[in-house]
């Protein structure tokens, strides 16, 4: 009863640290006082924001702005289907230097910095556009989101979190100092990104935002087929849906802020969650644990994910627990431990796709469980009881999670209303430019010229690589499919690129030289004593290439679709530091890892320059 209690009082604060997060996001220094437009020259009439209105022709937007505390703000305008003019306070804006595409990008909008607005008065922005094909359609907020003040609530109400999380998932006194590094790396990327910027499918239509609003104002699941995002399940978007209501949010002045806020709360659960997995996997080897601990959390593609918005961040969190909970399981095959981790998994597979691997983990490491209860008859019968009560736990939340994620997808496609099964009508809304060939040699080959050379990934241009499944998955697996600009963020690029490397030959030296020395006995020890590690190291690459292969584009080979296979990558990277043999070499080489996880602090200095 004394444990329920402890987990009852986490949940509460922790569910308490989200709520506190939504609210922090609601603190505005600006709000936009009144919204009007005006058609052809007629008087003004007052709308809400985003606007978006049946008119062809001239039209007029005017927003009367308070709290501005200083002549210069930046704002993001989002124009339909033109933006021709803008004026402050009566007095033009220049907007030479924006292209053509810029004035008319309503999906992505534009960035503007004006400096001349009157300090603590109202001021007034005006903004003339046109339309030649409906809706006409205008949106504008706030680029400056966070202030000082702001940064620090976050910061410390995730600083909470962590002490609340670690009096169950136990982590040691250098993996929170780790970790108060990486979130503090998180909220000042934070303060330089926007909801827009970096980020995969939250506005296009029927994406992520959409999914969340259509659940908020139905209440109901959408139909896969009418949208990007809507074939997935649902276990995000309704967290998400719930944790937006928890606070009286408004994105007309707040943008998507709260999606950002709630990626960070499932960030730091994977995160505590993979500590506590380190920890009891290295618990003998505490600068094993430490250097573990720096690569994971600092990892440059982790900062960046951790503050979008998307359901990837939700199989994450529910993926490191469910995890965490098997190796548990693994070592004490005790049957609470393996509820929670078929709770977790059962999550994970809830929140995407994705939570297949952890869930094929755990479906295997019970195979082998049930193997080893059956060739010892005596054993058997001591645990039938046992077992068949753990086979029906993992087995009654696998197929629980199972017909939940997939059972609205058939049913729309025996009848009719999407194409396929699994992606719903997503195929049919491709763009071709992001098609790439799905030949042997796509797979087989790493273009390790092109990979040592660019800095970057791009889902757009062969030449830096996108054609080789192993190029991309690697590339991406540093810094996603984003670019950086500046001399410095290439060096960044490519001594990463270096680094990895480093860190993937060295591992497989250690192993190579390890081979000799160990007999086959040993080896069937450690293959068995190792084997929630080592599907969880295959599995999600053969996922991958099994969607890679179905839909050959691109965007899906991007690492952060089995992004929580870092994990295991680096259990098996420091082996070569916990094992007993002093194999020089591969350790040195293996010392990358947390290298790269450092740099990570030059990538946010040069990126707060900018």
């Amino acid at each position: 009863m004394k444990t329920t209690y402890r987990y009852l009082l986490t949940t509460l604060l922790s569910l308490g640290a989200l709520v506190a997060l939504m609210w922090i996001s609601t603190w505005q220094a600006i709000s936009l006082k009144t919204i009007e437009v005006a058609y052809n020259g007629s008087e003004y009439q007052p709308i809400t924001l985003p606007y978006s209105q049946d008119h062809i022709g001239a039209y007029s937007v005017r927003v009367t702005i308070d709290g501005i505390k200083t002549n210069k703000h930046s704002f993001r305008i989002y124009p339909d289907d033109e933006i021709h003019a803008l004026l402050v306070n009566g007095k033009p804006v220049s907007l030479d230097h924006l292209s053509v595409d810029d004035r008319r990008n309503y999906g992505a909008g534009f960035n503007i910095e004006i400096d001349q607005f009157t300090p603590d008065q109202l001021n007034i922005i005006e903004a003339q556009l046109s339309n030649a094909s409906n809706p006409a359609g205008f949106r504008i907020e706030s680029t400056k989101r966070l202030s000082n003040g702001k940064l620090l609530a976050v910061y410390a109400v995730l600083l909470v979190l962590v002490l609340v999380l670690k009096q169950h998932l136990k982590i040691n006194r250098s993996q929170v100092l780790v970790l108060i590094i990486s979130l503090a790396i998180s909220v000042l990327y934070l303060s330089k990104t926007d909801e827009r910027t970096r980020t995969f499918d939250v506005f296009e239509g029927g994406g992520h935002r959409d999914y969340i609003e259509y659940l908020i104002e139905h209440k109901k699941l959408p139909i896969p087929g009418d949208g990007w995002e809507y074939h997935q399940p649902p276990l995000y978007y309704l967290s998400a849906a719930l944790a937006k209501q928890a606070a009286p949010i408004d994105s007309k002045t707040s943008g998507e802020l709260w999606g950002q806020l709630f990626a960070l709360f499932l960030w730091t659960l994977f995160l505590v969650g993979s500590l506590a997995t380190i920890k009891v996997s290295f618990r003998k080897h505490p600068l094993v644990i430490l250097m573990t601990s720096t690569a994971l959390c600092l990892w440059p593609a982790g900062i960046i994910h951790s503050i979008r918005i998307g359901n990837d961040l939700g199989v994450y969190a529910c993926y490191a627990l469910a995890f965490y909970y098997t190796i548990k399981w693994w070592k004490n095959r005790d049957s609470a431990t393996l509820f929670w981790a078929s709770l977790w998994m059962a999550g994970s597979l809830l929140s995407k796709s994705n939570g297949l691997a952890v869930a094929g983990v755990l479906g295997v490491l019970m195979l082998f469980h049930v193997y080893g209860l059956v060739r010892k008859p005596a054993l058997l019968k001591q645990h039938k009881t046992k077992l068949l009560r753990d086979i029906a736990i993992a087995g009654g939340l696998f197929c629980s999670a199972i017909l939940l994620n997939f059972a609205d997808n058939i049913k729309h496609y025996l009848d009719g209303t999407s194409k396929d099964w699994l992606l719903s009508n997503v195929s049919e809304m491709i763009n071709p430019g992001l098609k790439v060939g799905n030949a042997p040699k796509n797979y087989l080959i790493l273009d390790s010229a092109t990979f040592l050379q660019e800095p970057f990934i791009s889902t757009w241009e062969d030449k830096y690589g996108r054609q080789y499944f192993w190029n991309f998955v690697l590339r991406s697996s540093l810094s996603s499919e984003y670019s950086f600009n500046g001399e410095g963020m290439k060096i960044w690029g490519i001594t990463n690129g270096i680094l990895l490397m480093a860190m993937l030959a060295g591992t497989l030296i250690f192993y190579l030289q390890r081979q000799p020395q160990t007999n086959t006995a040993t080896l069937k020890r450690v293959l068995y004593r190792n084997a929630p590690w080592i599907m969880a190291l295959v599995f999600p690459f053969i996922l991958l290439l099994a969607y890679r292969i179905k839909v050959p584009l691109s965007c899906n080979t991007d690492f952060r679709y089995i992004y929580p296979v870092l994990l295991p990558i680096l259990y098996f990277v420091f082996q070569a530091w916990s094992s007993s043999s002093r194999l020089m070499l591969a350790r040195s080489m293996t010392l990358a890892a947390p290298v790269i996880g450092l740099s990570s602090l030059m990538w946010i200095y040069l990126l707060l320059q900018q």
